[in-house]
């Protein structure tokens, strides 16, 4: 008789895990992010719901992972596309579709080498070699696995070597090489350096003692079995521990220690109905039917016996298991002398021999389908190759292409060195040029401005003598009236004024309040000269800081002059001279108006009041446009019928 081995159902559970309720929900929650997800949290979550649903609905399955891999096309996302094509080339290993499987893998793994994700390369040749080891072809399985391997060596990748090691332990096994089996195992702990070396040694452990069960050594499966068990109950993965129970309860059964066997299968059976483990159950209660049969507690071993068969009955593609269920239970009741049930569990057993038979037949069919499909596309593969040989070849002649126009290009960067030099030659005495030209501008400048101020002192050269023969004009005239006191008075405060100018003579412009003081003495004699028949007066702003600022020396003297001498003086009556000094943002405002006879009281008189001091003074302001944008002179008429008198407004700039 044999029973159910631990080693395949240890596979089993590695590759369903704990399938529920709860993983349907948490399907159901992915598809709820995903209808709010980025584009790149859409291809992670499809993948991922492919992966759920492995085990749940191939199809749908299958379904997500080829929208993953859409969707990262879609977007260039490369790495969503070797992921998701990686996931599709597991999948159907899972689900036994291998040349599927193959495919994909293939076509993962250019992927991956164009993205240069080596760690992908080496679990895609570790996953192609699981696949060749299931359809049966072990030399293709450990050529993978030496080739994932040899990326490992190439690209230091050794915390993924022991997973590989540890394939290559099982195929080992598998092909009954126990000594090589036991060297990988060893190999895969000696270069584990990741973050839980635990639990790669228990898997090992876990692996040498199925060889211990497989090889009738009971007793060293069971020591490392148990050995195992704390690890996994601290971790409280309850997937692990119910395999653990379930095959230390085994060994116990075949040591003959009854009460030990039946405590770690009812431990067992506990974790199998928490976790929904159907499979599970059905081992369980046939080892437990196996277990009251040896101890001759017959009804009990019934009982488990027609559980095991009530678990098996809604399965499928589990003849070996129920060909078993049925030979069990054809002797527990042959024992108890059933003879009725014990010819029916007979019969049944004979009927699961005979399908057993023929699936066996159609499984060795379907391997060789696989095998031929893997060897058809492997032929593509091969075609590919030869191909992208003779790509290579193509692009190696366009490498010599290329070289020659290197060698080409060469040439004309050095002779467009050479014209880069000489015109940087050039540019360096254009550059010398332009400094001397520059100097020469700044020294035209620097002249250009000593003829300006020049320029002013000569006009100030012009004003002044004009100003004082008028001055002494008006002394003749005092004299020739033979008003001694005024013409003394008038030449005391002539020749202050006199004194005044001569001291200012080296300066071109003076201090606001000087020039004021200047002006008030000037229309102090014209007034003393015209026997006081003009009022005047000053106004200056209290905003106007007169200290603070310069203007031209006698600026605005001829205008006052002008007022005076030909708006004030043809007018009978009563005759008014107001002169203002304002502060107006970046310019002094000057205001000179007069109640006289104004601008257009006749041709005559108003040609008359263009005045030489004028004319002179004109082409001082002109001088100071450099200055300002404005309009510095504005003269105004401002006669009416009612009012007569003229305004002048200058704008003096404050730089």
């Amino acid at each position: 008789m044999r029973f159910f081995h631990p080693k395949f159902f240890l596979l089993f559970l590695l590759l369903v895990g704990n399938i529920g309720f709860s993983q349907t929900e948490e399907i159901d929650s992915l598809q709820n992010l995903l209808k709010t997800a980025d584009d790149t949290t859409q291809v992670n979550l499809l993948r991922l719901l492919g992966i759920k649903s492995r085990f749940i609905d191939k199809e749908k399955a299958v379904a997500y992972g080829l929208q993953s891999l859409e969707k990262s096309k879609e977007i260039g996302f490369s790495v969503g596309e070797a992921k998701a094509l990686y996931s599709l080339g597991l999948t159907h290993g899972m689900t036994d579709s291998y040349a599927s499987s193959l495919e994909y893998l293939n076509k993962c793994l250019s992927v991956a080498r164009k993205n240069n994700d080596y760690s992908l390369v080496c679990d895609i040749y570790n996953s192609m070699g699981i696949v060749y080891k299931r359809i049966g072809d072990y030399p293709s399985s450990q050529d993978s696995y030496l080739k994932s391997l040899k990326v490992i060596d190439s690209f230091d990748l050794q915390i993924n070597a022991a997973s590989v090691y540890i394939n290559l332990g099982v195929l080992h096994d598998l092909m009954d090489e126990r000594d090589e089996a036991i060297a990988s195992y060893q190999k895969a702990l000696e270069i584990y350096d990741g973050p839980n070396p635990e639990t790669v040694k228990n898997d090992v452990e876990t692996n040498l003692a199925v060889m211990d069960f497989k090889d009738g050594n009971y007793q060293a499966a069971l020591d490392k079995f148990l050995r195992i068990v704390p690890y996994w109950e601290h971790q409280g993965n309850n997937v692990k521990l119910f395999d653990l129970y379930s095959n230390i309860g085994h060994c116990y059964l075949q040591l003959g220690q009854w009460d030990n066997s039946e405590k770690y299968l009812f431990k067992a059976l506990d974790l199998a109905d928490q976790l929904s483990l159907k499979q599970g159950e059905a081992v369980v209660y046939h080892n437990l039917a196996s277990l009251m049969f040896n101890q001759s507690k017959l009804g009990k071993a019934i009982r488990y016996s027609i559980q095991n068969l009530k678990v098996l009955e809604g399965m499928e593609g589990t003849y070996e298991r129920k060909k078993e269920a049925h030979e069990k239970a054809y002797e527990i009741y042959q024992a108890s002398g059933q003879l009725e049930k014990s010819i029916f569990h007979l019969n049944r057993t004979m009927d699961y021999k005979d399908s057993l038979m023929d699936e066996t037949k159609v499984k060795e069919i379907e391997n060789l389908q696989v095998r031929h499909e893997v060897y058809v596309k492997d032929r593509e593969i091969e075609a590919n190759t030869l191909e992208l040989a003779l790509l290579n070849t193509r692009v190696e002649q366009n490498r010599k292409r290329t070289l020659y126009l290197i060698i080409i290009s060469a040439l004309l960067l050095f002779s467009a060195s050479l014209l880069y030099f000489r015109y940087n030659a050039k540019k360096k005495s254009n550059a010398i040029l332009s400094e001397k030209n520059k100097l020469i501008s700044e020294q035209r400048d620097t002249i250009g401005q000593m003829n300006k101020q020049l320029e002013k002192r000569m006009l100030r050269a012009q004003m002044n003598p004009h100003f004082i023969f008028n001055s002494l004009g008006s002394i003749q005239h005092l004299i020739s009236t033979n008003d001694k006191k005024g013409a003394l008075n008038y030449l005391s405060k002539f020749s202050k004024l006199l004194r005044q100018v001569l001291e200012s003579s080296v300066n071109v412009s003076l201090v606001l309040s000087e020039e004021i003081e200047l002006l008030k003495i000037y229309v102090e004699l014209e007034a003393l000269r015209f026997d006081h028949s003009f009022s005047y007066h000053f106004e200056i702003d209290e905003n106007l800081d007169i200290d603070a600022h310069e203007i031209p020396m006698l600026l605005v003297q001829p205008y006052i002059e002008n007022a005076i001498i030909h708006g004030l003086m043809p007018k009978k009556g009563d005759k008014q001279l107001t002169i203002s000094f304002k502060n107006i943002g970046d310019h002094i405002e000057c205001v000179i108006e007069d109640n006289g006879i104004g601008l257009s009281k006749t041709g005559e008189r108003k040609s008359n009041r263009i005045s030489r001091g004028m004319s002179i003074t004109e082409r001082r302001i002109q001088a100071l446009k450099q200055h300002s944008e404005r309009q510095l002179v504005k003269i105004e008429d401002l006669t009416n019928e009612d009012h007569s008198g003229t305004r002048v407004t200058i704008l003096i700039p404050k730089e």
